[in-house]
Formats: C-alpha cells, sequence, structure tokens
C-alpha cells in the first residue's frame, strides 16, 4: 500500500509571526465592509460509506455571501466552516443548488502509515451553485470548499488518490516543530473535472478532522507513488481571532497556530491550522525575504443556519477576522473556530 511522507523539520525553526498591531474597532470595520448574504441551501450530505439519501440523512445549511470589498465570494457552516473564492459574474435569479454527485474520501490519521479497513471515510457531496456558477463541495464535517466549473464537467467518475501529507502545526505557544501537532492530509483528483492537458481538473485535500479545500490540479498527472515528495515548510503565522460579539482585541481573544507550505507535488501553496482546516493559493514565484507577518484588513460577523433552520435571527453567528499574508499578498480569512479560507492575490 502506498506510504505517505511527512513534513521534514530541518526547514525552519523560526518563530510563529504574531499579528501586530491591527485596529480593534469591530463595529466600524463591519459598518464599512459587511457583506452582502445572498442566499442559504439547506443541502443533504450523506456519511462515508452510506449509499442512499434518505429521512434520516444529516442536513448542512450554509450561507452564501458577497464580499464586494475583496471582489469575493464567501462561504459559510452552520458549524463556522468558510470557504472563499473570486466572485466573478454574479447575477440572474435562480440561486438554487444541484447536485451533482458525491464522494468517499478515506484519511488516514497522522499515525497511520497505510489505508486499512478502519481508516475514516469522509463523505463529501458535490453540488453546482448555479448563482454564482461555482463547484460547491460539503464535507459531512460541515466543512465547505468552492472551485470554478470547468468546461468538461461529467458526474459519473469518482475521485483518484493523488499522494498524502503530514504536515505539522505550532501552537501560539510554540517556535519549534519539535512537538508540534502532526495532521493527517490526503490529496485527489476528482475525476468528475477534467482529466487532459487542456483541464486538467480539480484536486481536493482532506485532512483527518474533516477539513477540505481545493486547488487547480497539475497538468503533468499524477506523481510516481515512490517519489511523493513532503511538504516544503515555508513559515508561521499566529492569528487573533475575535467573536461575534467581542469588539476588541484583548489578552482573552482566542489566538491560532498556522502554517504555510508549498505542496511540490501539486505546485500549490497551503494553509492549515491546528484545528486540521486547510486552504490552498496559488504557488508565488518567489517569496520577498523582507516581508513578514500579516496586516489586519477588516472583521466582520457572519450568520449561518443550520439545516432545517428557517430563521435567521437566531442562526449562530461566527467572528471572522481577514489578515493579509504579507508575503504573497494573499487574503486569509478565519473564523472563530479555526476555519479558514484564502483569497489568492487579485
Amino acid at each position: 500500500m502506498r506510504k505517505r511522507i511527512a513534513v521534514s523539520l530541518v526547514a525552519v525553526t523560526a518563530g510563529l509571526m504574531a499579528l501586530a498591531g491591527g485596529s480593534d474597532n469591530r463595529a466600524e470595520a463591519q459598518d464599512k465592509k459587511a457583506p452582502k448574504h445572498l442566499y442559504g441551501h439547506d443541502l443533504r450530505v450523506r456519511p462515508g460509506g452510506v449509499k442512499n439519501f434518505d429521512e434520516k440523512t444529516p442536513r448542512v445549511g450554509v450561507e452564501v455571501f458577497h464580499d464586494e470589498t475583496n471582489r469575493a465570494l464567501l462561504v459559510v457552516s452552520q458549524n463556522g466552516s468558510l470557504a472563499v473564492i473570486p466572485a466573478g459574474a454574479l447575477g440572474g435569479n435562480d440561486k438554487t443548488c444541484k447536485w451533482l454527485t458525491a464522494h468517499d474520501l478515506n484519511c488516514r490519521k497522522s499515525t497511520e502509515p497505510e489505508f486499512t479497513q478502519q481508516t475514516k471515510k469522509w463523505g463529501v457531496e458535490l453540488f453546482r451553485d448555479i448563482y454564482s456558477n461555482k463547484l460547491l463541495y460539503v464535507c459531512e464535517s460541515g466543512s465547505v470548499a468552492l472551485a470554478p466549473v470547468p468546461g468538461a464537467l461529467v458526474t459519473d467518475k469518482g475521485p483518484k488518490w493523488h499522494h498524502g501529507l503530514v504536515p505539522k502545526v505550532r501552537s501560539p505557544q510554540q517556535d519549534r516543530f519539535d512537538d508540534a501537532k502532526k495532521i493527517g492530509l490526503e490529496v485527489f483528483k476528482d475525476e468528475n473535472t477534467g482529466n487532459t492537458a487542456d483541464s486538467p481538473g480539480v484536486l481536493v485535500y482532506v485532512t483527518e478532522t474533516g477539513g477540505i479545500a481545493t486547488a487547480p490540479a497539475p497538468g503533468a498527472g499524477f506523481p510516481n507513488q515512490k517519489d511523493i515528495k513532503p511538504p516544503k515548510t515555508l513559515y508561521g503565522l499566529t492569528l487573533r481571532v475575535r467573536g461575534a460579539d467581542e469588539p476588541n482585541f484583548t489578552d482573552k481573544t482566542k489566538t491560532f497556530g498556522l502554517e504555510v507550505f508549498e505542496d511540490p507535488n501539486a505546485k500549490v501553496l497551503f494553509y492549515i491550522t491546528e484545528q486540521g482546516f486547510v486552504a490552498t493559493a496559488p504557488l508565488p514565484k518567489s517569496i520577498p525575504a523582507d516581508a513578514k507577518g500579516v496586516t489586519w484588513k477588516g472583521a466582520m460577523a457572519l450568520r449561518a443556519r443550520k439545516g432545517g433552520e428557517e430563521k435567521f435571527e437566531t442562526a449562530a453567528k461566527f467572528g471572522v477576522e481577514v489578515f493579509e499574508d504579507n508575503r504573497t499578498g494573499n487574503l486569509i480569512y478565519i473564523t472563530e473556530t479555526g476555519a479558514i479560507g484564502v483569497l489568492p492575490k487579485q
């Protein structure tokens, strides 16, 4: 059975870069930059291994927002998971979500060297959000991911394992990787989204905690299973995130450790938090040596109804901070649950 590659600890031993400064006025930020709520979806998501929908199938509520300031489309789920993508053209009257197909994604824990019958199988449903014309992946964990709709989309093919990794994520109190948390991570190719040089398709990243993200598949096909490369550690960040009703940053504000890696097997950048949430971005040609840390760009509080819940006023509310990654120019959206979405520099 295929082996998975753990992150090398030799590359980086520098401390995490903490957020320094930034406005602490949430109300002012929300007044000026509040995303516009567009609509919500009540989606049925089967657990891994379950073949049919029935009256017991769990529902996951997701809300769709337009962040006009950053020209971004945001999707927030009922548990505070988040995905972000450039908004593109929005319009029309159809705000429904069309079910396309489903995937069972096996993800090993960091301590599992091989796939076995006991390996966790995450159920992921694939939808097409008609209004935004985006693919919407929804995991049974409540994690969500977005991707562009390819021209050659089909619905009769399954996912194919691409490679697996074991990145390490330091906590805000850790400068070194020695005792950092290991997180199992698998990468699959969604064969429904293309499999040619002109249309290579979509990769789906899934972590052992059920966090998911998407990235463009490399045109070179699948890596040699005997030559899977470990993720390259680039840098770490510590981000402070206020609760939805927490107006100011204080010494009690939640902090989250986040690591940034290059995945040489897919030629993408990925961000991963201690909680196992993951997001991707294009790999930059270079990273400025003198750029460090993040710049706080704004805050928002977003509501998300549970599956089956109609009233918006009683829905759970999640605090979200937005930071610019000073090394790449990417925007990092992070919720008070530790979920992240990354908007590539536009």
